[in-house]
């Protein structure tokens, strides 16, 4: 079972449809001083927010949350313990060696962060020194989201080591828009269902079971020192135990672009943008999916948590009703007969929160030139098997489905398009056989990654022994109990004393290169054949 009393709130709380918090605030820190940074975490570890208390009253005083780049565990004499304590683990050792290199190390390799989203080109904060810790806060309203802050500010402002290097600020919007991000489509769904997270679950959360019905994800996917969908307890360090791995990336969305480019298809192709901008995502606006909805929007059926994501790709083998290059199909493609099956995908889900920041740009207006975009964070527990690979495998190479597709295609919505004759497309099949089907080409990049970070969220026994310097017995995986010997009479009793410290130096990550070969372009030749038959028409 899963001790909620030691897993911090962002873990598993507040980020299905329709519960996160309307106003969310980052505040990024680097450390200076070990002594200071130890005192800023025991000043604050009293306010951060575990499932249990976001419990008791749904997060409505606030939360805040910390959670800890590599360089600062370093820093605190930990850096030994961030590895898999069995060298033969390579899943576990992966997950960490991305955790300790970063995002900026990795982001071309893995995540296709080049051209206009290459990290040389990332706002400075992200780009030009490792970032130590971050606070993560969030609230229902403008005041209590002003308490929680007003207390890190103060905190930060006793400390003059501690260096406050950037803060990040979003809120979801009102009205129509409500549950929306920038490009209009209700955001949030199709989230896993975690086992043993004490929270109700929908139909479609989890995984499809053989015939009918949905199973829950084990925990130990996004919980560290649990049971994951493999049947392996990947971290059994008391140092990770009940803490789990946060990717924070800003992306900015080009919303006049993409409100120009699915225009210009719908006028060539005589349907409607709406039509266009669902076929790109595989919801319509409302969240009403494909599957259910395929020829117009039902926004009842978007309004229903018990139907809004009950469906499956199985007799839709060609993408008849959800295209299968759509961006929901390719990151979580369920059964998908044409691509990945149910055991492969439930070892790449992520747990996924995205706030707007920036104003909305209102239907039919023109683009402003106002930044605007999207406050993106994932949990997971496992960075390289989950999010790394969804990026580079599912996101940004060819398609999961194998029909219908050629390698240049990427994700149509969040995807690092190329430009000139690696351009991607993409296709929605016409189920009329009279009828050429629909061909966007010459995608645009609609996204452009201006940031990011790995950072591990620990479990507040592991952040009272970061603050207290807790001093362990050697290389301990069992925790003993209070009434063993090892149990220090001094130590909080509630809190677990066997996290182990480093005796040695830390070893090194062995980062990846910042490059990513280019792949050649298969399929031109057929490309040009089928642009010169469709385009157009």
């Amino acid at each position: 079972m899963l001790d909620l009393r030691q897993i911090q709130s962002n873990v598993l709380r507040g980020y299905r449809y329709g519960t996160a918090a309307k106003f969310v605030h980052y505040t990024f820190v680097r450390f200076t001083d070990e002594a200071d940074a130890r005192a800023l975490l025991e000043r604050l570890l009293p306010q951060v927010t575990s499932c249990e208390a976001y419990d008791r009253d749904g997060g409505a005083q606030g939360v805040l949350n910390i959670a800890l780049a590599y360089p600062a565990i370093d820093m605190f004499g930990y850096g030994g313990q961030a590895r898999a304590l069995d060298a033969t683990d390579d899943e576990a050792t992966a997950a960490v060696e991305a955790f300790k290199c970063g995002m900026r190390a990795r982001a071309k390799a893995y995540l296709g962060d080049d051209g206009s989203s290459a990290p040389d080109r990332w706002e400075a904060p992200y780009r030009d020194e490792r970032l130590h810790a971050v606070f993560a806060m969030n609230a229902p309203t403008s005041d209590a989201l002003q308490r929680v802050r007003g207390s890190v500010d103060d905190a930060l402002a006793a400390y003059a080591s501690v260096v406050r290097v950037h803060d990040e600020a979003g809120a979801h919007f009102d009205g129509e828009w409500a549950g929306k991000e920038h490009f209009g489509f209700a955001d949030g769904i199709a989230q896993p269902s975690v086992l043993d997270a004490g929270d109700e679950a929908y139909p479609g959360d989890g995984t499809p079971k053989k015939r009918r019905g949905w199973s829950r994800l084990r925990s130990g996917e996004f919980v560290l020192g649990q049971p994951d969908e493999l049947g392996q307890v990947q971290f059994r360090s008391a140092f990770f135990k009940n803490g789990s791995f946060m990717v924070f990336r800003k992306l900015q969305q080009h919303v006049g672009l993409y409100r120009d480019y699915v225009r210009s298809v719908a006028e060539r192709n005589d349907v409607t943008p709406e039509f266009v901008g669902a076929k790109m995502v595989g919801r319509w606006q409302s969240g009403a999916p494909l599957m259910r909805a395929p020829d117009e929007d039902d926004p009842e059926l978007a309004r229903d948590p018990h139907k809004a994501n009950d469906f499956r790709y199985c007799d839709d083998e060609f993408g008849d009703r959800c295209p299968l290059g759509a961006h929901i199909r390719r990151n979580n493609p369920r059964e998908d007969p044409s691509g990945p099956g149910v055991v492969q995908t439930k070892l790449h889900r992520i747990i996924r929160r995205a706030t707007p920041y920036g104003p909305q740009l209102e239907p039919g207006a023109d683009d402003d030139g106002t930044e605007r975009g999207t406050l993106f964070v994932v949990i997971n527990a496992n960075i390289a098997r989950q999010f790394e690979f969804v990026q580079r495998n599912w996101v940004n190479s060819v398609l999961s489905s194998t029909h219908l597709t050629f390698p240049n295609d990427r994700d149509p919505l969040i995807g690092a398009q190329h430009s000139g004759p690696r351009a991607g497309k993409y296709l929605v099949p016409n189920t009329s056989r009279n009828r050429a089907p629909l061909i966007a080409w010459d995608l645009p990049r609609f996204v452009t990654t201006r940031g990011g970070e790995y950072f591990l969220l620990p479990s507040l026994d592991t952040l009272y022994n970061l603050a207290h310097d807790v001093p362990p017995p050697p290389e301990q995986v069992d925790c003993p109990t209070l009434d063993s010997p090892d149990a220090r009479p001094d130590a909080r009793p509630d809190v677990d004393q066997s996290v182990p410290r480093r005796t040695s130096p830390a070893p090194q990550p062995a980062c990846v290169p910042d490059t990513k070969p280019d792949q050649p372009s298969v399929g031109t030749k057929l490309r040009a054949a089928l642009k010169n038959a469709f385009d157009d028409e």
